[in-house]
């Protein structure tokens, strides 16, 4: 008896169950379309936990912006999810054509427009990026147009890279506590 298809480190068979509970499932599509975070201060300086689902991770400033440096900053933190996301598209849409990857990296650079307008030091201008770099960095089964189609299905498909890239209503809201 064969055990099942494994691409990627992935069960073809259980990522296809998946797919098809999730193109059916109304109910499930609504959940997985909704994404919660809390962050929590954790009552010094520059330190903050965030929780999401079951985890949890840390966020602080560098050194040079006055913080304690023990984790990446929120902006580093977005550009990780970018990676990240774009990371994930890419090896799931190359499973889902069966292709085979051997080695595989993303390297971002991200410049800040004018983090003076963060600071306070300055009123007018752009406090976050004005530009990305994304380089793909890739071994796999497959010849080169295939991977410049998975790649470019990869981005037009991120949810990452399109809440970036299109506009997001952003709902702020305050409840203070005493």
């Amino acid at each position: 008896m064969q055990g099942p298809e494994i691409i990627n480190g992935i069960n073809v068979n259980k990522l296809k169950e998946v797919m098809k509970e999730i193109e059916n499932n109304k109910d499930l599509v609504a959940k997985v379309n909704k994404r919660t975070a809390w962050i929590r201060w954790l009552g010094e300086g520059f330190n903050f936990k965030s929780y999401v689902r079951n985890h949890s991770f840390l966020v602080s400033e560098p050194a040079e912006l006055g913080g304690p440096d023990t984790s990446p900053n929120a902006v580093e933190y977005l550009l990780s999810a970018l990676g990240a996301c774009y990371a994930t598209g890419f090896v799931l849409n190359a499973t889902k054509r069966g292709i085979r990857i051997r080695n595989f990296e993303i390297a971002l650079e991200g410049e800040i427009e004018n983090i003076l307008v963060f600071l306070g030091i300055e009123k007018e201008g752009n406090p976050g990026y004005k530009t990305i770099k994304v380089k793909l960095y890739v071994d796999a089964d497959a010849d080169d147009n295939t991977i410049k189609e998975i790649w470019e299905e990869t981005l037009r498909s991120s949810p990452v890279g399109n809440s970036l890239t299109r506009t997001v209503e952003i709902i702020p809201e305050i409840k203070i506590v005493k």
